[in-house]
């Protein structure tokens, strides 16, 4: 089952000891922020799997990544499945673990040939991090990032002969 992060509005004790509603904090989160300008309160509700898909296009968005490729055979079977349902693959090669505050992002990652891995890695870790705080408000506390596999430009052009001689 999926764990969610939920923002309540509820009084909250500020500095001088006085107490004002209107204010939202992280479910045991210490720090309050305001809330909208509209002054409703009430709960949001992020699930994890909100999370891994905001991660998984913030990778896509990084030059020199190819692609994202499945972490395990649980994944790869679920990435089957969606294909044959239609299901977009938004998450494929991301696990998140998902706190109340914070998460930790997992990657898995082909790179493109002649990319600098450091270079790529270095951009990933700001472009998913900097997404999942601007969208979620959650801090990213780790982007742990494994290159499983190089992408070669050309690639293509030589496995579709083979596979033609093949038939």
């Amino acid at each position: 089952m999926a764990q969610e992060r939920t923002l309540t509005s509820d009084s909250v004790q500020l500095d001088k000891g006085q107490s004002e509603k209107g204010l939202i904090t992280a479910q045991g989160g210490s720090s309050p922020k305001p809330m909208g300008s509209g002054g409703v309160g009430g709960t949001t509700k992020i699930a994890d799997s909100v999370v891994a898909r905001i991660a998984g296009i913030a990778a896509r968005e990084v030059a020199g990544v190819h692609d994202m490729t499945s972490t395990g055979l649980g994944q790869a079977f679920g990435n089957i499945t969606g294909r044959v349902t239609g299901q977009d693959q938004q998450d494929r090669g991301v696990v998140v673990q998902v706190g109340e505050i914070e998460c930790i992002v997992d990657l898995n990652i082909v790179v493109d040939y002649e990319a600098s891995i450091p270079q790529v890695a270095m951009a990933l870790r700001r472009n998913v991090s900097g997404r999942i705080r601007g969208m979620t408000g959650l801090e990213t506390k780790e982007v742990n990032i494994n290159v499983a596999d190089l992408y070669f430009p050309n690639q293509d052009q030589n496995q579709e002969p083979q596979a033609a001689a093949v038939r």
